[in-house]
């Protein structure tokens, strides 16, 4: 689009783009601009900064306000002052020419801003697609709290950046064992989101062919190996609570071991087996251990241990064994306060951080 309310500079500069090719609205003042701009939107403006009406800098300061184009703005205007210029620039202008002006300066500087158009139009192609890609992951995730007749979950998991690759989810199957996940899926961003989903999916697929913990992880394997990039691999832990002796059965698969606490006690849980996706047949195996045993299980991804303390020194280890091994706060506390630890600004986060809570009812007062 050229505004400009000279006609004879409209056309001159419309002959010269029509020649190579470009497609030319004209408009005589910012107004008319608008109107037409509100009809059909267009790749590049070329801005008179003179006009009646409504002058260059009026017509971006509307422009800016109403949202009215995203296309890049090249100022044209025969006065050489600076202030004119640096306003224009303040305004979103990307360049600035001089009238008269070569018609091969001009249009290198009208490649340059159809450059810049594109990459606008990109960015604002991944915000989509990153907006939809949050909106699944959001489906990906259950309810952050859970109860059975005999077992609680409490979950928390704060992504880096917009789209995270953690991932926990549970399941209660119909004769009352539950089964629950905390899993990692190597990347961020709309990669992470579309793998999260792949996990959940094969994750709920295995459930159909056994309740082993290891079982289960096996099959998963199987799904993930040649459906997943060579360089992307899942560490998963998953367990499975067994209604009827109280006793939990778990695999993990790479993942940070978990921490029990017992009275004022804090214990690792042993095993650790081969992670998710890159090996056709690793080995996993199931342990157990009564769920008289513990007070709460605390699952959680690397993130969780890779937090940064004030002088950029790891934290998150010594953080997570100060909360846990404070025998005067109950498990429910315990997680909350881990959540409000990290999150309030003392620490600094470098990667998604997940943690999952399980407890037996009357735990807690429940």
């Amino acid at each position: 689009m050229v505004i400009d309310d000279e006609e004879s500079v409209r056309k001159f500069i419309s002959k010269i783009l029509v020649r190579q090719g470009y497609f030319v609205i004209e408009a005589a003042n910012g107004r008319k601009a608008i109107s037409l701009l509100e009809e059909a939107p267009v790749d590049l403006i070329m801005l008179d900064m003179n006009m009646p009406e409504m002058n260059g800098l009026d017509f971006l300061r509307y422009a800016r306000d109403h949202n009215l184009s995203s296309a890049p703005v090249l100022m044209v205007s025969g006065s050489t002052e600076t202030e004119l210029r640096v306003e224009s620039y303040r305004l979103g202008a990307y360049d600035f020419i001089t009238k008269p002006e070569h018609a091969e300066v001009m249009l290198k500087r009208i490649e340059n801003g159809l450059k810049i158009g594109e990459m606008i139009h990109f960015n604002e192609f991944m915000k989509i697609e990153l907006y939809m890609a949050r909106k699944l992951q959001k489906y990906l995730f259950p309810e952050p709290e859970f109860r059975t007749d005999s077992v609680s979950i409490s979950t928390w998991s704060k992504p880096l950046s917009d789209i995270g690759g953690d991932l926990y989810d549970y399941m209660q199957f119909r004769n009352g064992n539950l089964v629950f996940f905390v899993g990692d899926v190597t990347g961020h961003s709309i990669s992470a989101a579309l793998y999260t989903a792949i996990v959940k999916m094969v994750f709920r697929n295995a459930l159909k062919l056994s309740e082993r913990p290891d079982e289960i992880v096996s099959n998963m394997n199987r799904e993930l190996f040649g459906n997943l990039p060579i360089e992307t691999f899942v560490t998963m832990f998953l367990g499975v609570v067994d209604s009827s002796d109280m006793v939990l059965h778990y695999t993990n698969a790479g993942h940070p071991k978990p921490y029990y606490t017992k009275g004022g006690r804090v214990a690792e849980l042993p095993g650790n087996d081969s992670f998710l996706g890159p090996i056709r047949n690793p080995s996993f195996h199931t342990h157990s251990l009564p769920m008289s045993d513990i007070d709460a299980l605390f699952v959680f991804t690397d993130g969780v241990l890779d937090v940064l303390g004030g002088d950029d020194t790891p934290a998150g280890l010594g953080l997570l064994m100060e909360v846990l091994g404070d025998s005067s706060t109950p498990p429910r506390e315990k997680l909350l306060a881990m959540q409000r630890r990290i999150s309030g600004g003392e620490y600094r986060v470098m990667d998604d951080c997940t943690m999952l809570m399980l407890r037996g009812r009357g735990v807690d007062g429940e």
